[in-house]
Formats: C-alpha cells, sequence, structure tokens
C-alpha cells in the first residue's frame, strides 16, 4: 500500500517537472493548449489536456484551428515569446526596459536556471541594458532607427507625435474606431498641437479609414435601435414585480450613467461623443459629426500637406537643437497663404519659439556661459565663454555708438517688398569669424501681411513653401527698458521737487 502510493507521488512529481517534454497546440486564435496527445491524424489532434487547474478532459482539436503543434519543453515554449522582445519597440523608455527585464526575463531565469534557454534570455537582457544606457544618455528609438542626443533634441516635436500616431495604431488594431478617432483629435487639440508633424499626413488617411469602420458600426446601430428598443419595451411587459421595478432601476441607473459620461465628453469638448445604442438621437448626432470631420480631413492634398510638414518640421527640428541661425532662415522659407486656417497657428506657435531661444540665447551669452549655435550645435561642439554669433548680437544691441541705420527692404508673404525698415547698421569693431552664422535680423514683428488676392487653384499648388515669411524681430533690451523707466521716474521726480518749491515761494509771499 505504502509503496503504491508512493509510485503515485512519484509519478505527480515527474508529471509537474519541468524537464519534461509537453504537447502544445498553438492556436491561430492566439490561444495555447497545453497537455499530452494521445492521437494525431490528418484530420484532427485528439488531446488530453487541462480543462481546469484540477480537472483533465481529452477533446478533439481541428487541424483548421491549429497554427502550429509544438512538442517541447517548457522553456522552448516559453523562450518563443520572449524572444519577441527583440527588436524593441519605438519610444521606450528607461523605466520601460527595466520592467521588461524585471517582469518578463528574470522570472524566466531563475525558473529555467542552467538551461540554454536562460542563457538565451540573459543575452536579451543584456541587449536591453544596453539601448537603455543609450536612453538614459539621451538617445531615443525612432522607427527602428537610433537617434544621437542632439538628433533626440532636434526631433522632439516629432516624436511627441509619433507617439500619438502609434497609440491610434493600437487603438485601431484593436478596432476601437471611436478611441482611434479621439487619439487622433489628439493632433489639433490644443491648437496648433502636432498638426505641422511629418506624421500628421499618415494620421489624416488612418483616421479616414477608422471613421469608415466607425460608420459601419453607427449605420447598424441606427438599424437595429428600433427593433432593440421595441424587444425591451416588450421584455418589460413580460415581468412582475418586484422583478420589473428592478429592471426598470437598472435601466434607468444606465441611461444616467451615460448621460453623466456624455456630459463630461462635452464639457472636456471631445468630437466624439460616444452614442447609447437606445438613444437614435445620440446615434445621428454621431454620424453628423463623422461626416463633418470627414469632409474636412477628405479636403486635404495628403502629397502636399506631406511638403509643407517637412517644411515646418525644419523650423521645428532647428529651434530643438538651439540653432537660431538655421531655424529662422528656414523660417523665413515657409508660406502659409495657400494653407488652410489651422496652419497659420503653426507659424505663430514657430515664431513664438524662435524668439524664446533668441532671449535664451542672448542671456547665456550675457552670463559668459558656454553656448552651442549654428553650425557648431548640429556638430554638437561647445566653444568656451560667448558663441561668436551672441557676442556679435550683444555687440549690435549693446554698442553705445551705434553709425545711423540703414534701410532695408523686408519683403513680406506675397507681396513686393515695402517701404524700408531701419536695421542697425553692424559696429564696426565686431568681426564674424568666416564659419559664424550671420547675427539674427530685425524684422518687425507686429506688421501684418498684405492680403493677396488668391490665384487660380490651377497654378499655384497648395503649401507651396515659395513665398517668403518675416523671422521674427529680436527682442528689445530689457537694459534699455530699464534705463527708460530710471530716466522717466527722475525727470517725475524733479518736476514734482519744483512744485514743491514754487509752492513753498508762494505761501512766503502770501
Amino acid at each position: 500500500m505504502k509503496s503504491s502510493r508512493f509510485r503515485i507521488a512519484f509519478l505527480a512529481l515527474l508529471c509537474s517537472s519541468p524537464f519534461l517534454h509537453a504537447d502544445i497546440l498553438l492556436m491561430k486564435d492566439g490561444s495555447k493548449v497545453e497537455g499530452t496527445i494521445l492521437n494525431e491524424s490528418p484530420a484532427a489532434v485528439r488531446m488530453r489536456y487541462r480543462l481546469t487547474p484540477t480537472i483533465w478532459d481529452e477533446k478533439d482539436f481541428p487541424r483548421t484551428d491549429i497554427q502550429q503543434v509544438v512538442k517541447q519543453t517548457p522553456e522552448e515554449v516559453e523562450v518563443v515569446e520572449l524572444r519577441k522582445v527583440l527588436p524593441t519597440a519605438d519610444l521606450l523608455t528607461a523605466d520601460k526596459y527595466e520592467q521588461l527585464i524585471q517582469n518578463r526575463l528574470r522570472p524566466f531565469i531563475n525558473k529555467y536556471k542552467g538551461t540554454k534557454e536562460a542563457t538565451e534570455v540573459e543575452g536579451i537582457i543584456a541587449t536591453l541594458q544596453e539601448e537603455k544606457s543609450k536612453v538614459a544618455n539621451g538617445q531615443i528609438k525612432l522607427e527602428g532607427r537610433w537617434l544621437s542626443e542632439m538628433e533626440t533634441k532636434g526631433e522632439k516635436f516629432n516624436i511627441e507625435a509619433f507617439g500619438i500616431l502609434t497609440e491610434m495604431r493600437d487603438k485601431a488594431a484593436e478596432k476601437d474606431w471611436l478611441g482611434a478617432l479621439r487619439k487622433f483629435d489628439e493632433f489639433s487639440t490644443p491648437r496648433p498641437g502636432y498638426i505641422a508633424s511629418t506624421y500628421y499626413p499618415a494620421a489624416v488617411s488612418l483616421a479616414l479609414d477608422c471613421m469608415t469602420e466607425y460608420e459601419k458600426n453607427l449605420t447598424k446601430m441606427a438599424s437595429d435601435q428600433p427593433q432593440i428598443v421595441a424587444q425591451r419595451q416588450e421584455g418589460l411587459k413580460k415581468q412582475t414585480e418586484p422583478d420589473l421595478s428592478r429592471t426598470k432601476a437598472g435601466i434607468d441607473q444606465e441611461v444616467a450613467k451615460w448621460k453623466a459620461q456624455s456630459e463630461v465628453e462635452r464639457r472636456n469638448r471631445l468630437r466624439w461623443i460616444a452614442p447609447y445604442k437606445y438613444d437614435m438621437a445620440s446615434i445621428l448626432a454621431a454620424q453628423k459629426a463623422l461626416i463633418t470631420e470627414r469632409a474636412r480631413l477628405e479636403a486635404y492634398d495628403l502629397a502636399a500637406l506631406k511638403t509643407q510638414n517637412e517644411a515646418f518640421v525644419e523650423v521645428y527640428r532647428k529651434i530643438g537643437q538651439g540653432d537660431y541661425t538655421a531655424g529662422s532662415a528656414a523660417y523665413s522659407r515657409l508660406n502659409t497663404t495657400a494653407a488652410p486656417t489651422e496652419f497659420r497657428d503653426v507659424a505663430n506657435d514657430l515664431r513664438n519659439r524662435l524668439m524664446r531661444l533668441y532671449t535664451e540665447i542672448v542671456q547665456k551669452g550675457s552670463t559668459g556661459t558656454t553656448v552651442t549655435s549654428g553650425s557648431s550645435a548640429i556638430g554638437g561642439t561647445a566653444a568656451t565663454g560667448i558663441d561668436p554669433r551672441v557676442a556679435s548680437i550683444l555687440a549690435e544691441n549693446k554698442a553705445a555708438t551705434a553709425p545711423a541705420p540703414v534701410a532695408q527692404a523686408v519683403a513680406m508673404p506675397g507681396t513686393a517688398a515695402t517701404a524700408a525698415t531701419p536695421v542697425a547698421a553692424q559696429p564696426a569693431t565686431a568681426v564674424r569669424p568666416a564659419t559664424a552664422p550671420v547675427a539674427a535680423p530685425v524684422v518687425q514683428p507686429q506688421r501684418p501681411a498684405v492680403p493677396v488676392a488668391a490665384a487660380p487653384v490651377a497654378q499655384q499648388p497648395a503649401y507651396a513653401p515659395v513665398a517668403q515669411m518675416p523671422p521674427p524681430a529680436p527682442p528689445a533690451e530689457e537694459s534699455n527698458l530699464q534705463t527708460y523707466i530710471i530716466i522717466g521716474m527722475g525727470v517725475l521726480l524733479v518736476l514734482l521737487g519744483v512744485a514743491f518749491l514754487q509752492q513753498k515761494k508762494k505761501q512766503v509771499a502770501e
């Protein structure tokens, strides 16, 4: 008796040991069935498998439902999924790398120590550690390519847009069309958002595909709504108390929850309000929103939009790299006169970013901080002390004896040169190195562009960057403003003193 029990316990131990081979069916729906194959035929595979952790069952699995029959050890099966970690996904943070290592890979090594699969997983961990170090040093992986620290800074705007597109693709893969469309709205909320990104045309194309599928869902909802409402009413008629009251209370609770959620979505100004399958008005409102948005997106010339956005991103890239000269030059080549209205906000956003970059360069230069700008920023080489271009900017703005201003014609978008704009001449003592970028151009930033009559559509391609936009003017020196304020206060004090003395004399005379 004892011997029999021992044999049973020993067999149970062997069956649970990881070194025994396991028969595994990898199904086409992504599921996995583990057990023991009892019989195989061209039509089916009969397997004894665990129906639950404690209950075994036997079943014939049709070959048409089976992706692969695997007769491997458990570690050989499990490592198949771990191999999919490489190549790693784009835009992973250092925290994400650490989570992969600690939550998925380390447990496998601890479970199957000494196996060749554990050694293989250790190699995967080494690769992840190396990539994690790159991320910690400012690099990032974008579309399978590693960007340097300087490239990462330059592509920051595009990287953020790519992140939105990735989430949008994930939602679409899950057939969550409403979620995908809400992700798409993040490209333009708040304005200007990321509509100037080079990934925006791809997002527009994907959004149109999602709208096609979402429209099918809404059409079916609209078609089914009268029938399901009638079915619910019939079901209520058949019920008696207390079931009837409970059912009605459940319906009221469901409706109240939907209305509350819809109100939150409206307060957040979401374009896509989730409809309620029993409420025809909400379904029709969703269809109307879809039709309106699709018409707007279909009006885009995606090829021209791509060309336009590449020009926009070039400015964002140079700003991100801290290269004011190249950014200002790229900005001056932009043309938004033929672009849709929402892209005018992009030009304003770029102007503001350039102004902030210029101010930052001047402030760093005035404190003697090491500054990288112009071509040196692209190469990642920093010069000790003040950058030559910044030094010349400071000289132009702070020179006590500047020559008389000379006239310079400024070309506005789509117009001929306007009246001359005074520009401070270069100080005689400011000598620029041959490789140093020119000083920031001085332009009147508040001057409005003159409206131009629209050219025939056939003659003027949309968004073509042909006309020049004025680069942003450098901000006025704060020290000059402070000087004027101090002088004004001094004059005011003198006038008050004179008035006080005159009043005293008048009182003495009386």
